[in-house]
């Protein structure tokens, strides 16, 4: 509607006015309850937080649009296009500026009813609120709203009002201005601000996770000092709120060297989110994005940026220095990735304490105190008095987070099976080697420490699909920190998944968490780091293993849904093999025996946990179990519709809405292999296909997105 037709923004305010008077602006607005919806959809009782970067944007424009729609109600107004400048000669004129006497919150009313003059409007927000701090110093962000109404929503302001609520901590509501052409009525409708082309993203990339030591040496360490000073706990969380004034995002972990090999008893690790390593994992790994100039200058220097710690977290670092200067020498150095740190440190150090800032601060924060992480998901977080800051929580959400969750929507394939042996056994491993003598419990502390809390992860996500099935009866067994019960804790917990989480009914996945158990020396450089060299018998036994679920699964080929379909696993796997034998047309199990037992040992175990590990989840189908009917009361259907058309418009026309064996829904793509028979979708914004695991099995069909919405609340 061209801006001619609406009336002048005096007479707008006019009209605005008369409603805040009337009491009747809340209700005069429509699509409200859309926006509440998307608000309320992270509070429902089932749902666990997940740290999403691409939904960050659109999340906090919808809690921000309900925070100041709860304000516009028993409004005062203070003033309508009157200065509120507190400096003779200056003009700032806010439209209307409103006061809250309930909630004691100022809100500022911002009228655009013309592209051109819409360009002015963050500019003319920033100075309303410069000045209303100057006239109240300490008022908060939290204590001024801002709604701004327009006529057409440009994609400036789009993205303008976007990182306001976004990156800024403001509360902007963003109002849609239109007229009623037969009855030359004004009418408003909420507006949620678009302004954030999908990444793909569903974690952080391991190479953006850069890190740097900070050693706090000492001439002569108290080597029995266990836990710290009181001085670094507070220049950790000095630190950490200079994170958060700078708008950086990142995480530090405290230590303690109890090998001895440092100066000091005490550590700091720091780790910063590189940003241009995260660009460069969408990049090979995300959505497909517009070759603007200057993504064409970063493709262009990526390759001679290496992954670097962010200049800020040094920053930081100084404004803690004086606190912990008095006692220590402070060095910094051994500047790694995350996960290069992790091996360094594991058998050296004992994590003590984490602190969070930025992006993680917020999730780290949110994911203690949501009610189902502490009622179910994480119930040791209550019991024990436990919080971010506790090795026990953070360890597992950074790994989350650079790793991906285990068991991905709830799903055991083979792969699954085998890291979850790998990370059982490596505890079982580590807790028997301790146990041989005083001394080696004291060199193997920190690597039991470590292997204890990935362990742990695991367990967590264990637990999730037991109590989420009808089928497993057995309670999953307790993981302890007591010396004495820790061990047969840890193997009654292999027995189990073994036993009940995988069953008789697929031994496929239990011959993968076994070899997984027996294959931390094989398959690592375990035996390296714990100074032990794995004898031949148990190589020899351990790789006839491994040949012995290869030759069982090789065979199975021509049934799988991976080998009709021609999926992108199993051509991978295919390829893998062809110097070996043609697995499309090789099927007998001597002629496929005969191949595997040609392949070297060497290449067998550095290429099964990847190429061929893929190969068999391409074969094997995922463990069954009856999932049970999991309540969902909110979903953002436009924030599906969004995803599926960005896949698209990327000239993926096979997007597909998925249900998981946990009840997630999201979005993703038809496997490549299978579109060449199923067809393409012709308007995303009408249909869509959908891909269903919740019972167990898949189940695909390209249904409307009415149908699709229907079936989904009806469950």
């Amino acid at each position: 509607m061209s801006a001619s037709s609406i009336p002048l923004e005096s007479e707008v305010a006019t009209w605005l006015v008369q409603l805040i008077e009337s009491e009747s602006l809340h209700d005069s607005i429509a699509g409200k309850e859309a926006l509440v919806s998307i608000a309320e959809g992270v509070r429902q009782a089932h749902f666990i937080p997940s740290f999403g970067i691409d939904y960050r944007s659109r999340l906090a424009s919808a809690e921000a649009a309900e925070h100041v729609l709860n304000q516009l109600t028993l409004l005062e107004i203070i003033s309508v296009n009157m200065s509120i400048s507190l400096t003779t000669g200056e003009v700032l004129r806010p439209d209307i500026l409103c006061f809250n006497p309930e909630s004691r919150t100022l809100v500022v009313f911002e009228i655009k009813r013309a592209a051109e003059t819409e360009r002015q409007t963050i500019t003319e927000l920033g100075g309303y609120e410069q000045e209303l701090r100057n006239l109240l110093p300490f008022v908060g962000d939290y204590d001024i709203c801002f709604v701004v109404v327009a006529t057409e929503w440009s994609t400036l302001l789009n993205h303008a009002v976007g990182a306001l609520n976004a990156w800024s901590g403001k509360r902007c509501l963003a109002l849609k201005l239109a007229l009623d052409v037969p009855g030359k009525h004004l009418s408003l409708s909420c507006h949620l601000p678009e302004a954030w082309h999908l990444t793909g993203s569903l974690a952080l990339a391991p190479e953006a996770l850069q890190t740097i030591n900070l050693y706090l040496a000492e001439d002569d360490p108290d080597m029995d000092e266990n836990w710290p000073p009181r001085s670094v706990i507070t220049a950790m969380d000095v630190i950490a709120r200079a994170g958060d004034r700078a708008g950086s995002h990142g995480f530090m972990m405290l230590w303690k060297d109890v090998n001895g090999m440092g100066r000091g008893v005490w550590g700091l690790t720091l780790c910063g989110i590189d940003p241009y390593a995260m660009y460069a994992w969408w990049r090979d790994h995300g959505l497909p994005q517009r070759d603007s100039e200057i993504a064409l200058f970063f493709d262009k220097n990526l390759d001679d940026m290496p992954g670097l710690i962010p200049s800020s977290v040094f920053a930081h670092i100084d404004e803690a220095r004086t606190l912990l200067s008095d006692r220590y020498d402070l060095e910094l150095g051994d500047a790694f990735s995350w996960d290069m740190q992790l091996k360094a440190l594991r058998m050296q150090a004992l994590p003590r304490r984490f602190e969070f800032w930025g992006s993680l601060g917020q999730y780290a924060h949110k994911f203690v105190c949501n009610p189902s992480v502490r009622d179910r998901y994480m119930p040791y977080i209550g019991h024990n008095d436990l919080d971010w800051t506790d090795p026990d929580v953070a360890l597992p959400l950074i790994q989350n987070l650079s790793q991906g969750t285990p068991f991905l929507g709830g799903q055991i394939r083979c792969s699954d099976a085998f890291k979850a042996g790998t990370a059982i056994g490596t505890l079982i491993i580590a807790l028997r080697n301790a146990a041989t003598s005083e001394a080696a419990a004291l060199k193997l502390e920190p690597f039991v420490c470590w292997s204890q809390y990935e362990a742990l992860r695991y367990a967590i996500e264990m637990q999730q699909i037991s109590v989420g099935t009808d089928d497993i009866e057995e309670p999953i067994p307790t993981l302890t920190n007591n010396p004495q019960q820790r061990l047969q804790a840890a193997e009654a917990m292999r027995l189990w998944i073994f036993s009940h989480l995988l069953g008789d009914d697929h031994t496929f996945h239990q011959h993968c968490f076994e070899l997984g158990c027996s294959g931390p020396f094989l398959f690592g450089d375990l035996a390296l780091r714990l100074g032990y060299q794995l004898p031949r018998e148990p190589r020899g036994h351990m790789l006839g293993g491994l040949r012995e679920i290869m030759k069982r699964a090789i065979p199975k080929v021509a049934a799988s849904v991976g080998y009709q379909v021609r999926s992108e696993a199993y051509k991978a796997f295919a390829d893998y093999l062809s110097p070996y034998l043609d697995i499309g047309s090789c099927h007998d199990e001597t002629s496929v025996g005969t191949a595997v037992d040609a392949m070297p040992d060497d290449e067998l175990i550095a290429q099964f946990p990847k190429q061929i590990l893929k190969g068999i989840d391409s074969i094997i189908p995922v463990v069954f179990h009856q999932a049970k009917a999991v309540p969902i009361s909110a979903v953002d259907w436009d924030w599906l519709k969004a995803g599926i058309r960005a896949l698209y418009d990327a000239g993926n026309y096979h997007g597909a809405v998925i249900r998981q064996l946990d009840g997630t829904i999201g979005t993703g793509c038809v496997d490549r292999g299978m579109t060449g028979l199923l067809a393409p979708i012709s308007d995303p914004n009408e249909e869509v296909y959908f891909y269903d695991n919740l019972a167990g099995h898949a189940f695909m069909a390209k249904i409307t997105w009415q149908k699709l919405i229907e079936m989904v609340t009806s469950d």
